[in-house]
C-alpha cells in the first residue's frame, strides 16, 4: 500500500494497460464498420448485408385471391394525391386526437393575510406556476387548461395569528377539491 502512495504515476500507468488491452480487444471484435468479412463471423455464416438500393416506388400487395407468386403492381402517383376526400379513393385508418379544454379557478383565503401561496396549472394557457408572498387575506387565479384530471395544485398557509385558512379548486364550475385548516400556522394543499 505504501508503494502505491509513493508511486502514483506508475500505478496510473499499470492501471491503464489492462484498460487499453480491453479496448483493443473490443475494437477488434466489434469496432469495424462496413460489410462483415468471413474472418469476423467467428465460424458462423456471415451476416447479411444489403447489396442493392431498394426501389422508391410503392407496390400494391396481392389480394388473397391472387396467387402467392403474382408480381405486385405499381401504384400510380395520381392515386396517392389527396384530390378527392369523398367516398372514392383510398380508405384511411388515421385518427385525430386533442385534449379537452377546461376552465380552472384556484381560490384561497384566511381570516388574516396569507403568508404565502404557491400554485401550479401544468397545461394552462399563459403562466403555469407561481408564488405570492404575504399580503392579502385572499387569492384567486383563473386559467384555461387542457387534458385529464389533476389540472391544478394550490398550497397556502397562515402565520401565528391565523385561526382558519382554506383553498378551493373549481374545474368547469364544479368544485374538485376544498380543504380547511383551523388554528395558528394552518396550511392547506388542494389538488384537483
Amino acid at each position: 500500500m505504501e508503494w502505491i502512495r509513493r508511486n502514483p504515476k506508475r500505478v496510473a500507468a499499470l492501471t491503464a494497460v489492462p484498460v487499453l488491452v480491453a479496448i483493443a480487444i473490443t475494437w477488434s471484435v466489434f469496432g469495424h464498420a462496413g460489410p462483415p468479412s468471413a474472418g469476423r463471423s467467428l465460424g458462423a455464416a456471415p451476416l447479411a448485408w444489403p447489396t442493392t438500393t431498394p426501389s422508391s416506388g410503392l407496390r400494391a400487395f396481392p389480394t388473397s385471391s391472387s396467387s402467392a407468386t403474382a408480381e405486385p403492381t405499381a401504384i400510380p402517383d395520381a392515386a396517392l394525391a389527396p384530390t378527392d376526400f369523398g367516398s372514392s379513393g383510398l380508405s384511411g385508418t388515421g385518427f385525430a386526437s386533442s385534449l379537452a379544454k377546461h376552465r380552472v379557478v384556484l381560490t384561497a383565503g384566511a381570516d388574516v393575510p396569507l403568508q404565502g401561496v404557491g400554485w401550479r396549472i401544468p397545461l394552462a394557457d399563459g403562466a403555469r406556476s407561481g408564488t405570492v408572498k404575504g399580503g392579502a387575506p385572499s387569492f384567486r387565479r383563473a386559467a384555461t387548461t387542457y387534458g385529464s384530471p389533476d389540472y391544478a395544485q394550490l398550497y397556502t398557509y397562515v402565520g401565528p395569528d391565523g385561526s382558519s385558512v382554506w383553498c378551493t379548486i373549481t374545474v368547469d364550475g364544479k368544485v374538485t377539491d376544498h380543504r380547511v385548516a383551523k388554528g395558528p400556522w394552518g396550511q392547506v394543499f388542494c389538488r384537483g
